[in-house]
């Protein structure tokens, strides 16, 4: 689905400033307050950046706060669909997050940890390679369905087999496709797409997204 594409951390632009030229190989993510420079495939990604009152709190001495909150803003909707717009973006180009040396040294860190551990993403950084745990599949196409980037069907075909779908899915299943012309309770749309999905187990397709991903989608 990624077609060997991957996500890495710079710290400095000019470390790829050849590669940004090429806007149908890499996304670049402005994970910044500094200004960067202006490119149609470098996107501001600012919401990932923790709150001020949490920098200022940091700041004044709470050396935990950024430890303890963070992730659980990292959580909040705004950012995760920012976090699954990034990785969405993965399935077309090699996505770059953006982070200067001096802000990353506050927060860069908590942000990858939180790809890590969320999504099972491990960022090509000077000290680590790309990796991407095949556990968290299905929560990231999930992820990708619930955000409209793949219509029911491709995600039907996507969805491995041998997990069972997340109950938030299968109503929004039920709502696209209403398989019924009666009145169904939600086990039987429950029952019903589970075994669909487990039916296509032998005829996985190679998929693509079926639209193209918005970058800025997270921060609407």
């Amino acid at each position: 689905m990624f077609n060997n594409h991957t996500m890495s951390l710079v710290m400095d632009l000019r470390l790829i400033q050849n590669e940004i030229r090429n806007v149908d190989f890499i996304t670049v993510a402005a994970i910044t307050t500094s200004k960067y420079p202006e490119a149609p495939n470098i996107y501001y990604a600012g919401i990932l950046i923790p709150p001020t009152e949490m920098l200022m709190e940091w700041v004044d001495g709470n050396q935990l706060i950024l430890q303890n909150e963070y992730p659980k803003y990292l959580m909040e909707k705004e950012c995760d669909d920012m976090i699954i717009a990034l990785i969405a973006a993965m399935t077309q180009k090699n996505v770059i997050l953006y982070i200067p040396q001096e802000e990353y040294e506050v927060f860069g860190a908590l942000l990858l940890n939180h790809l890590y551990y969320m999504y099972g993403i491990t960022c090509n950084t000077p000290f680590s390679t790309f990796s991407l745990n095949q556990n968290k599949i299905p929560l990231i196409i999930s992820k990708f369905y619930l955000m409209n980037v793949m219509d029911p069907d491709v995600f039907l075909s996507t969805y491995p087999a041998n997990y069972m779908l997340p109950d938030i899915v299968v109503n929004k299943l039920a709502e696209d496709l209403h398989p019924f012309n009666y009145p169904a309770t939600f086990d039987q749309y429950r029952d019903y797409f589970n075994k669909l999905n487990a039916s296509k187990a032998n005829h996985r397709q190679t998929v693509m997204m079926t639209r193209p991903v918005d970058n800025n989608e997270g921060s609407k």
